[in-house]
């Protein structure tokens, strides 16, 4: 190792502040680096090997252990090139020198933010805006959003009436008690609301897993509750009466009633029954692809049906909303004489049924008892159930019979008419 210098740049700074320079000589070359220090003239004494900060220099022990260290170093990058083989330069020297005296500052990687539980609900909202469908194709209802926000509402409820925000890892047995709990003894929700709350649950945290968020798979256990519901049915007979009410003073009931009658007369849904074009008629019978399911039906055309839709050209009135639909429908029930008191239960606390008392039967009509009017009627005249289903749509025997509403009286009537009708004559 050759010998290293250290002098002042008097290019640089002023008399009392002046940079101080390593110079090293080597095969030749000749080094000159920047230690980054600054001392006075007065201050320094180039001609001292070890100490060149004067003892009159306030920081003279710091910089000449400092000028020793890069002394050092020098001696250890060049022992460490020629070991290895490597070549000399200047620029080699500088470059190791700053690795040492100069370290670049460590930039933490910014780690990306956790997608919790509540944090994917989000996600997964705002995802329903655009998604579609991936058995038809078509693009979610606009309700959708607002189904699991109040999904995501009422986690969060749960969160707070708990004092523990859950995320994916604690999605287990006691969280599906303390859930159940809530939901049913708290909030006092019914078994069916509470089973159809725990799917959209399981839902968003199943699409989580296949995004890769969570492994977690304890939400897979789940299971809801689900009773029976007592909806209610109209039958042939009190059809009539709606169909035949003198409906002119009141357009707007008229309407209401004449698009009622054709989702009895056809089991469709709402969204369905209130858009039907006369394009949408050929060789007299209706040809449709339902909003809800993309599966084309194909209906004959009932005669009340036909009639209706002459009647207003075959472009049926603008429809309404739902809720102001079922609103205006209640009065032509009402007016038709559905008048017989009804008594439903429903399931609370888990445990507890509530009875309804003091309801009339027009209180209960809505838009939907329309498509389950049609399948109670037509079950009861013996129609085959497969011909009903390949009208109404549904893809089970199961989910269908759900929609067949025969009174507790009817049943009886029936099977005490089968019994009768098989019974044999006493000899």
């Amino acid at each position: 190792m050759g010998n290293i210098k250290f002098y002042l740049n008097t290019g640089k700074g002023t008399e009392a502040n002046r940079p101080i320079i390593a110079s090293y000589h080597f095969l030749g070359k000749r080094l000159i680096y920047f230690t980054g220090l600054h001392i006075g003239k007065a201050e320094f004494n180039k001609a001292s090997k070890d100490k060149p900060a004067k003892a009159n220099c306030i920081d003279a022990i710091y910089i000449n252990n400092r000028l020793k260290m890069i002394r050092n170093y020098i001696g250890e990058i060049e022992n460490e090139a020629l070991a290895g083989g490597g070549a000399l330069t200047p620029e080699y020297f500088r470059v190791k020198l700053n690795e040492r005296l100069k370290p670049q500052p460590v930039i933490e990687t910014p780690q990306p933010e956790k997608i919790t539980l509540l944090k994917y609900f989000d996600i997964f909202i705002e995802n329903t805006r655009t998604r579609t469908n991936q058995k038809t194709g078509r693009k979610l209802s606009e309700k959708m959003p607002i189904r699991y926000k109040t999904v995501k509402k009422t986690l969060t409820d749960f969160f707070d009436f708990d004092g523990k925000i859950y995320d994916f890892e604690d999605i287990n047995e006691d969280f599906h008690k303390g859930f159940t709990s809530f939901m049913l003894n708290e909030k006092n929700y019914s078994a069916n609301y509470f089973g159809r709350m725990l799917k959209f649950v399981k839902t968003v945290i199943g699409e989580a897993t296949t995004a890769g968020l969570n492994t977690n798979l304890y939400y897979k256990k789940f299971k809801g509750l689900q009773e029976e519901s007592e909806s209610i049915y109209l039958n042939f007979t009190e059809l009539d009466l709606i169909y035949k009410l003198d409906l002119t003073k009141s357009p707007k009931l008229d309407k209401v009633r004449d698009l009622f009658l054709i989702g009895c007369n056809t089991g469709l849904r709402f969204s369905d029954y209130t858009t039907i074009k006369k394009e949408d008629i050929q060789d007299n019978r209706l040809r449709i692809v339902a909003q809800k399911t993309s599966r084309k039906v194909i209906i004959p055309l009932m005669p009340q049906v036909k009639e209706i839709l002459q009647k207003y050209d075959f472009q049926l009135p603008a429809a309404i909303s739902n809720q102001k639909f079922n609103e205006y429908l209640k009065e032509v029930a009402k007016l038709a004489g559905l008048t017989d008191p009804c008594v439903t239960h429903i399931t609370r606390g888990g445990k507890n049924v509530v009875k309804k008392e003091n309801q009339k039967k027009y209180d209960l009509v809505t838009s939907h008892v329309a498509r389950r009017s049609f399948a109670t009627n037509y079950y009861k005249m013996k129609i085959d159930k497969l011909e009903i289903m390949a009208i109404t749509g549904h893809k089970t025997e199961s989910e269908f019979l759900k929609y067949i509403k025969v009174t507790q009286e009817e049943k009886a009537d029936s099977f005490e008419k089968n019994v009768k009708a098989k019974q044999k004559p006493q000899k």
